[in-house]
């Protein structure tokens, strides 16, 4: 089952509107009352704004968006293909060339943050200019079966589930600081960096990516990116990160994330305008 992380909110059956992400709708509301006031009936998918979504709240999990039964995406839209497991993401990254990752990353990218205030024939969610190409965000499978998969797209804000998430490639995608951190190995001594993404959110969590050597010294940690990166979380280390917040010290949590096949060409990011 597909889940969206976030949600084209259009009045006129998809035709204009604007993307709009889950986690800033939920708490920027009283209840989720108010959020099926809002937005029922008015909430499509994200990239093809044709099929209709609804918020799912009677669960234990935390809510999420899916599709209705009776609706349908567009033809060439991902979210009609199954995601891909890991092995088959891992698998598919394998066989590209460092060059091809980047043009598939690129083009991700563009895609995902081209104007998010947009009608059908621009910016994020279009489909109309690539239909003969698929999406950016599907992929052939190397069994030699005719079948195609998907990435798992979701926000940097997005609620994060240690059983759900556990072993499966996602897409991770927003604004955020960034910042790069450099450590100590204990047992070689040797230094390496990691890439802090911190999308200060309502969880208040932070990403850290390992960059082994990076030379990146130009990032600048009080601008915002654009940032994007391809790969899985790695629960097998529980740490928080001290910060001050209003004159007062909290921890936060630090969610480690590993880029898929190690691959740095699986990590874009750009300074906001």
């Amino acid at each position: 089952m597909t889940k969206y992380s976030g949600f084209f909110y259009s009045k006129d059956g998809g035709k204009t509107g604007k993307y709009v992400d889950l986690e800033d709708a939920l708490s920027n509301l009283n209840n989720y009352a108010d959020f099926k006031n809002k937005y029922d009936n008015m909430i499509y998918c994200p990239e093809c704004h044709k099929a209709i979504l609804f918020l799912t709240i009677n669960t234990k999990k935390h809510p999420f968006l899916r599709k209705k039964p009776t609706s349908e995406h567009k033809a060439g839209c991902s979210k009609i293909y199954e995601a891909g497991s890991l092995k088959e993401t891992s698998e598919y990254i394998e066989h590209l060339t460092d060059d091809q990752i980047k043009n598939k990353v690129n083009s991700m990218f563009a895609n995902l943050f081209g104007s998010q205030n947009t009608d059908k024939g621009s910016g994020a969610g279009d489909t109309s200019s690539r239909s003969k190409n698929g999406s950016p965000f599907s992929f052939g499978n190397l069994t030699g079966k005719s079948i195609r998969r998907s990435f798992r797209v979701r926000s940097l804000k997005s609620y994060i589930d240690q059983d759900d998430d556990k072993d499966k490639v996602y897409l991770i995608y927003g604004k955020a600081k960034l910042s790069v951190l450099t450590q100590t190995a204990k047992k070689s001594g040797n230094e390496y960096d990691l890439l802090e993404v911190d999308p200060q959110d309502k969880y208040h969590h932070v990403y850290r990516i390992y960059l082994g050597k990076h030379d990146e010294r130009s990032i600048d940690p009080n601008s915002e990116y654009k940032v994007l990166f391809i790969g899985k979380y790695n629960f097998s280390f529980k740490y928080h990160k001290e910060i001050e917040e209003d004159g007062e010290k909290k921890k936060i949590r630090v969610w480690n994330f590993d880029l898929i096949n190690n691959n740095l060409q699986a990590l874009k990011y750009e300074k906001c305008n």
